[in-house]
């Protein structure tokens, strides 16, 4: 199994990654997952988004200590799970999941020097000029931060640059004004990751 990471965050939020390298039938044979969401990843036509899916499920069995991953979805494309919030995220070899009982976003990337000419797509003035623009790491706390927001908020009509703000001394972010988050970040194996809540 591997599992790269597994922590619990705070009490009612914790999170599991997993590095992908089972084939699809492990993945079914392991877990039990409701029929019309196995149905909808069978159907993926591509292997490595099949692979990703399965495998936020079974980090997600991980931590819900149980092999029965019954998973539907929001009218706005947001997964859930019966007493629980879910997040998923992934890269092309591995997917997280923040499992908790309050609302959480999660958002794993792999560092790559591509962000060093995005990030005016996603900064607002104010967090580019409280920012060293050139550490890759410091660039993907906004754009996972940003990204892990938006997943906790759930819908579709948010800006980066505008909605959601990022205070990265102080660990928090906000949206629209109105939401304040706590963020918690984590770099493993060349991926950097923050979960929102």
């Amino acid at each position: 199994m591997p599992l790269i990471l597994s922590k619990k965050i705070r009490q009612n939020v914790s999170i599991a990654v997993w590095q992908i390298a089972e084939t699809e039938e492990f993945f079914y044979h392991s877990l039990l997952l409701l029929p019309e969401d196995e149905m909808k990843i069978r159907n993926i036509k591509l292997q490595k988004v099949r692979l990703q899916k399965l495998a936020c499920r079974a980090a997600l069995a991980h931590l819900l200590g149980d092999n029965k991953v019954e998973i539907i979805y929001s009218e706005t494309g947001q997964p859930l799970l019966k007493n629980h919030y879910i997040s998923f995220s992934h890269t092309t070899t591995s997917s997280a999941v923040a499992l908790s009982t309050i609302p959480v976003g999660i958002d794993m990337e792999e560092l790559t020097p591509r962000i060093l000419k995005l990030y005016p797509r996603f900064m607002s003035e104010k967090e580019i000029l409280n920012s060293n623009v050139n550490d890759l790491k410091n660039l993907y706390y906004f754009w996972c931060a940003k990204e892990a927001m938006y997943k906790w908020y759930g819908l579709k009509d948010l800006d980066f640059i505008e909605d959601l703000d990022v205070l990265k001394n102080e660990k928090k972010g906000s949206i629209k004004n109105k939401h304040t988050l706590q963020l918690k970040d984590f770099c493993i194996d060349n991926k950097y990751i923050v979960v929102s809540y």
